[in-house]
């Protein structure tokens, strides 16, 4: 089981839970026929057999006496309705039972057993065993019980009816009976040895005793081909439990029937083969298989697909069509995805999501952007109209010219000192100081480009395209500030053709200069058209930092590795003791090795640096995340935690960067609580609350248990940004687990991404509440 992260359902009707608990005996059985809902009762074709055997033993016995004319089988039942005692010749007896599981067969139930029941008068010692068969069928397991119990004291078929009997005391719900009937079947079983359904008798009593390797050794090397379906089914079932999947989609395979689809689905989501799964459940619910499971089964799996938007589809249709059962089969367990913090696997997905994350690629820009300064000569000139309206007697329009020569001075000013706080990453500060400016100039297009640049350096996204986009609508010039809105308006899912298409067209008009080249590799970038921005590389300019991360991001794309170690080294010689560049070194130059000799790489790399630290304490996110990852990765959480608790210690103010540095270093490091605590001081008491602080806090929340919080947490994070596809995803998986599924498809319905799957949340069937229920049901039934 442990080897199937992925798994959504175990297979068949019965709870997951029910094979692996120790004390359960009622364990899941499935019948041959009668649409295979009842337990595996051994009927039909043996019987025959048996009674075929015996048969030929009686006709030998009587071939000395004299033949006698044939009768009719009317003329039979003619007798037997006399009740006389005179025994039936054999070759009647077994027209007689044919007749009866034939009307069994056809519906006649009635009938039958009635049947049944005038021939057990006449041959008691061949037709016990039929008759529980018979009774057991109709359901009627506490008379088949007496039967089976007759059948052994007359020393007939003594194990396989042991067998039944204990299967009918599963059925009544006597325990105790159970344990006496499989034990006493186990008793009998030596005598079976040389009997062709050895292995069959074996595989029952095995499974029934809870002993299931042995069951699936039997199986495995069977003696009998009789009763495939069952066999199969305990096949699949017992290999299944043990984690070996396949083996069971296999023993599926090989007898596959139309009723099978149902449980081959679940097999294939197990295996993460979600594409046949949906197929297969799609079958069963065309042909009305476990109807309410189906549907279920079917939109979990979607939302394991990745299909969100169908899931919520599915799973508000069975909701609404079955509202009073539809909570009874799969609770759902919400938790964190395993590679999140185990170090191997954590090191496996951080260098996947280098490759393949627009997000990382965007903050890795955004570091490296400029912050713009004012235009002093526009100033200049503002003074000077101010002053010639003055001689001219325009006392109004002077005083205008004047007021706005005052505002921009301030503002400026203000811009300067933003930018040394930015550069020195005291990026929070820098922050609330261009909100203040922004009070003064609202239409001012520079301040509002600086002021989201630290919105996206801080991971503000949402306010970070607000503003991009106002500062580019105030001066359609500022290509920078309209291409990061095309950058962030795409991790937010926002519609940005018409914006890019209108960028395209300036850019295009624009005299060839450097600032064109660079801003047309932008676009190149946010359009991941890697093959035309790969001639930035063959240009010579003077390496600045942004120049620098654009050849390591485009030389990366297109496997040109040793442009890219070279930039990376450039970039690190020009900023040594800052944490972002040496971390892109790392992943430039280490990136071919393996998982092992990458991590001790690391860590020798990073004994050596001499970082100052100030940019994860008080900078941007992307410093932190890539930071407390290499840390993760190479085991070195709890030291950094220290550190940090060291530093926080000492910091009288500005300590909100410095809480979401520790808080997510607990987070990584397991400590759940101490995360937990951390993200609602600084949501509730610094006042931190942007969408992924938010869901960061939640995050911290679901691992520490407190999953109400997490809920009241991802509701604020959806609110202040309704694109966030994490929260919205988180949120329903949460609702799902508080059996509000209309609640779960709302938010499930807002991801319109047909290949969503989150980095942190992920969800199982709660197998302890699937036994909860078993036992309940079992307790309510007594």
């Amino acid at each position: 089981m442990a080897e199937a992260p992925e798994e959504i359902i175990i297979i068949e009707e019965s709870e997951a839970a029910e094979y692996q608990q120790e004390g359960d005996v009622h364990a899941i059985h499935q019948d041959d026929e009668d649409a295979k809902k009842k337990k595996i009762i051994i009927f039909g074709g043996l019987a025959i057999g048996v009674v075929l055997i015996i048969v030929i033993a009686l006709l030998l016995v009587l071939a000395v006496k004299k033949k006698e004319k044939p009768q009719s089988i009317d003329l039979i039942e003619e007798k037997l309705s006399t009740k006389k005692a005179k025994p039936i010749e054999p070759s009647k007896l077994e027209q007689m039972i044919v007749k009866a599981n034939y009307l069994y067969s056809s519906g006649s139930k009635e009938d039958a057993l009635a049947l049944y029941e005038q021939i057990a008068q006449y041959s008691e010692t061949i037709s016990l065993y039929n008759l529980g068969v018979a009774q057991m069928k109709n359901e009627q397991y506490k008379t088949a019980l007496g039967t089976f119990q007759k059948a052994i004291k007359n020393d007939e078929k003594r194990c396989v009816s042991a067998i039944n009997a204990a299967v009918c005391a599963l059925h009544i719900h006597d325990e105790k009976t159970f344990h006496y009937y499989i034990d006493l079947a186990h008793a009998y079983l030596p005598y079976e040895v040389d009997a062709p359904l050895y292995s069959y008798y074996y595989t029952l009593i095995s499974y029934y005793k809870q002993n299931y390797l042995e069951a699936l050794s039997s199986l495995k090397n069977k003696t009998s081909t009789y009763y495939p379906y069952t066999q199969k089914n305990l096949m699949a079932k017992l290999s299944a439990l043990y984690g070996n999947n396949y083996d069971a989609i296999e023993a599926m395979e090989n007898n596959f029937e139309d009723m099978d689809d149902f449980s081959i689905a679940l097999l294939y989501a197990r295996v993460g083969d979600f594409t046949l799964s949906i197929k297969h459940l799609n079958e069963a619910i065309i042909k009305n298989i476990n109807p309410i499971r189906s549907q279920l089964a079917l939109g979990l799996i979607k939302l394991k697909a990745g299909r969100v938007s169908e899931a919520a589809k599915e799973i508000k249709n069975v909701t609404d069509m079955f509202p009073n059962d539809v909570y009874k089969y799969y609770p759902i367990r919400v938790q964190l995805k395993e590679n999140l913090f185990n170090a191997k696997k954590a090191q496996k997905f951080y260098r996947h999501n280098l490759e393949k994350s627009d997000a990382l690629m965007y903050q890795k820009i955004f570091y490296f952007s400029p912050y713009k300064i004012y235009n002093a000569n526009q100033t200049i000139s503002y003074i000077r109209k101010g002053t010639a309206n003055i001689y001219i007697d325009n006392v109004n329009s002077a005083k205008k010219y004047l007021k706005h020569s005052a505002s921009s001075s301030t503002v400026n000013y203000g811009i300067t000192k933003a930018i040394k706080m930015a550069l020195s990453f005291h990026l929070r500060k820098a922050n609330k100081e261009f909100q203040k400016l922004l009070k003064i100039q609202p239409k001012h297009s520079i301040l509002h480009y600086n002021l989201a640049l630290t919105y996206a350096q801080l991971g503000n996204l949402n306010l970070a395209y607000k503003h991009f986009l106002r500062s580019y609508h105030l001066d359609a010039k500022n290509y920078l500030s309209g291409i990061y809105a095309v950058m962030t308006g795409k991790l937010l899912h926002h519609n940005v053709k018409k914006l890019t298409a209108i960028l395209k067209d300036s850019l295009y008009i624009e005299d060839d200069s450097e600032e064109k080249e660079l801003y047309t590799t932008l676009l190149h970038l946010a359009e991941h058209n890697y093959l035309s921005a790969v001639d930035w590389l063959n240009h010579d300019y003077k390496p600045r930092p942004l120049y620098l991360m654009l050849n390591i991001l485009i030389a990366t794309k297109i496997d040109k590795h040793e442009v890219a170690k070279k930039a990376s080294q450039q970039l690190v010689d020009m900023l040594p003791r800052d944490i972002l560049p040496n971390m892109i070194y790392i992943d430039t130059h280490f990136y071919e090795y393996n998982d092992t000799k990458y991590a001790t790489s690391v860590i020798r790399y990073m004994k050596n640096l001499h970082l100052q630290f100030s940019d994860l304490y008080y900078g941007p996110y992307i410093s932190r995340y890539l930071y407390i990852q290499q840390n993760l990765i190479t085991g070195q959480l709890f030291y950094l935690r220290q550190q940090l608790k060291k530093v926080l210690e000492a910091t009288p103010d500005e300590t909100k960067e410095l809480l979401s540095s520790l808080a997510m270093a607990s987070l990584y490091d397991k400590a759940y609580e101490e995360a937990y605590s951390l993200y609602n001081t600084l949501i509730d008491e610094q006042k931190v609350r942007d969408s992924y602080t938010l869901f960061l806090g939640a995050v911290a929340s679901t691992a520490a248990g407190h999953h109400a919080n997490a809920i009241a947490l991802l509701e604020l994070s959806k609110m202040k940004d309704k694109t966030f596809a994490e929260s919205r995803y988180a949120l329903g998986l949460l609702y799902l687990e508080t059996q509000n599924n209309e609640g779960a498809s709302i938010q499930f319905s807002f991801i319109n991404d047909d290949a969503f799957h989150s980095k942190y949340f992920d969800f199982s069937i709660d197998e302890q509440k699937l036994l909860q229920k078993k036992c309940l049901a079992e307790v309510s039934k007594k």
